[in-house]
Formats: C-alpha cells, structure tokens, sequence
C-alpha cells in the first residue's frame, strides 16, 4: 500500500436517487482568498442549485482550500466522499482557458505529474472503486474529466453506470472526449461548467422524455 493512500476510508452513504458527480475536482483563483469551486465541484454546487440530492467524489489536496472546499459542499448537504491527498496542493485552475497547448496534444497536465498518480494508482482505483458503489442507488451519473488524472479508466466509469441503466453525462476537455464514446453523452467544456449542459441533459434524461418539441 502506497504511503501516500491511507487504506482505512469510511464508507459514505448517499441518498437514494442522488445525482453521482465523479472526476477532477478544482478550484478558481480568487483575489481576495475565497474558495470558487470549479470543475466536478462546481458541477455539484450547480446541481445542488437546481434542487438535485448529489454526491461528489474525488480527491482534494491536504490544504486550507480543500477543507474550505468540503465544508462549502456539506454545508449545502451534498454527500461527499472525497479524499484530502497528502503533500498535494488542491488543484486550482483557470477559467481563462480550457487547456493548454500540451494537454490540447494528449499530454498530462504540469500538476498531474507531481501527484502520486501513475497509470492506474491506488487513488484512481480507489475513485472507481467509489464510483461502483455510488452508482447503485443513483439516478443520473457526471463525470468531470478535465485530464487532470483523477478518473484513471473512463470506460469502466461509464460502464457502471450503465450496468445499473442509468444515464451518464461526460462534461470533459476535447482531448478526453474519445475515452467516453460509451456515455450517454459527452459535452466538451473548460474547467469552469455551466447550467446549461447540465439543464439540457437532465431534462432529456428524465423518465419519458421523448426528444424535443416538434413544431
């Protein structure tokens, strides 16, 4: 076992019919020091907005921002099951641009090669290990894969949740879109995510819906 993953996780519990967000969770600069959620973080706060029970899984460094950014997303009752990683500063991100040049070409991004991620880690096996028991009392799942590592198998993420029928939606940076062929839908974003995606699918997704009107 790595000295980096402490082994002794508690189990959480979400509530039945929660929204499963997954993937790379981020934050914003901030001037004057406050804690701006980005990535699968700010996904969560956005469906938490729209009136969704979620849930939030993955990793955050061991540092002020990652524990403000927890007690921001419990404090709004979302379940998290997220893992503060040590020696490892929160990821933060800029809404400025969606990757850079090197990631646009496949490589990883600068942060992820300082991280204890190699190939598929024990922090990503723990994240997919998570993500199998979330999905089976989800109704919806989300998957934020900004290339930043923490999904180490995306077809298997997408695959458990279609083993239980439910949809999934991918809102990912363009150089990781051809892992998710097999997601219910794949939307290419930045770091920093928007209602819109997240109205449009969910409503598509809802039982019974048929498509768009037809006029």
């Amino acid at each position: 076992m790595s000295q980096f993953l402490t082994p002794n996780v508690d189990v959480v519990n979400h509530p039945d019919g929660h929204v499963l967000v997954v993937g790379d969770v981020a934050v914003e600069p901030s001037a004057n020091d406050a804690v701006v959620p980005a990535g699968a973080a700010q996904a969560t706060f956005l469906l938490a907005d729209l009136g969704y029970a979620c849930s939030l899984t993955g990793f955050v460094g061991s540092d002020e921002a990652g524990v403000a950014l927890i007690r921001s997303l419990q404090a709004r009752a979302i379940s998290t099951d997220i893992l503060a990683v040590p020696q490892w500063p929160t990821y933060v991100t800029s809404s400025q641009s969606a990757v850079t040049n090197q990631e646009a070409a496949g490589e990883a991004p600068e942060q992820q090669r300082v991280l204890p991620f190699n190939g598929m880690s024990e922090y990503q096996a723990h994240l997919q290990n998570r993500v199998e028991r979330g999905v089976r009392n989800a109704s919806r799942l989300v998957v934020v894969d900004q290339g930043y590592g923490s999904v180490g198998d995306p077809p298997a993420t997408v695959f458990a949740a279609a083993q239980h029928q439910i949809p999934s939606l991918v809102l990912c940076a363009p150089h990781q879109a051809r892992h998710y062929i097999k997601a219910s839908r794949v939307v290419e974003v930045g770091p920093t995510v928007t209602s819109q995606e997240l109205v449009q699918w969910l409503r598509e997704s809802e039982p019974g819906f048929n498509g768009p009107p037809v006029y």
